[in-house]
């Protein structure tokens, strides 16, 4: 590492600004920014100051780990690995955690962040909470649960009644393209059609109709659909 890489990296940041997400999922109102977008917005700045990216894939039992390298000016900068679980062992899970790992490898290696709140930040809270929750409700008055895959014995969220089964799925499944989300909708289909089944609002069947569309017939559903605002809180613990 030399002094004269550190400044150029230092004006390659102030023409850096913070990404802008681009991609939006219709049914749970949740904005990502795509790696392609990552790279559009640090490339050009990183290049024009005479700096070279590069990202190294390491092996990893698990999961892919990548690391960010900048080269120029005589010397290099390594940024630390990043780690990303591969759910299953199959090319899809690795390509979709190599795809995590690089784009949050990207961002942390810049020093930048997404215009709004980091979607996934968020859910990883969301499952703490749940998690962690201390109000636990009498297994009488639990109507559904949902479980990440065929393979987990726990339940990542209990419900009540249907509203809180479409704002669990709407916490924990958020994105057709991710293969965690998808194993995990295909592992609570069954549950899924029923509370669509079971539901007297209107409303809410409408809602839980578009996410079997969006998971299993990859309809196009309209954005005004899922307004975020339309969200309660009833009948969920998780």
């Amino acid at each position: 590492m030399t002094t004269e890489l550190i400044n150029a990296l230092i004006e390659a940041q102030k023409e850096i600004d913070h990404i802008v997400q681009d991609e939006q999922n219709p049914f749970f109102k949740s904005d990502f920014a795509s790696l392609k977008a990552v790279f559009d917005s640090v490339k050009k700045p990183l290049n024009d100051n005479g700096i070279y990216l590069q990202q190294e894939s390491k092996d990893h039992e698990g999961g892919v780990c990548v690391e960010t390298i900048f080269y120029g000016h005589g010397g290099k900068l390594s940024t630390g690995n990043v780690f990303i679980p591969a759910i299953k062992h199959d090319p899809q899970a690795f390509g979709s955690a190599l795809s995590y790992a690089k784009r949050y490898s990207l961002l942390m290696a810049c020093g930048v962040a997404t215009m709004k709140e980091d979607d996934d930040a968020e859910k990883a809270m969301q499952r703490d909470k749940t998690s962690n929750a201390t109000e636990v409700k009498k297994a009488s008055d639990i109507k559904y649960k949902l479980y990440k895959n065929s393979n987990n014995k726990a339940a990542a969220a209990t419900v009540l009644n249907e509203v809180g089964l479409l704002n669990a799925c709407r916490r924990l499944m958020p994105n057709p393209q991710e293969e965690d989300h998808v194993v995990m909708y295909e592992t609570n289909a069954d549950t899924i059609k029923k509370a669509r089944d079971n539901s007297t609002e209107e409303e809410t069947k409408d809602a839980l109709t578009n996410l079997i569309n969006l998971y299993e017939n990859k309809k196009v559903v309209k954005k005004e659909d899922f307004d975020s605002s339309k969200r309660t809180d009833r009948g969920s613990n998780g």
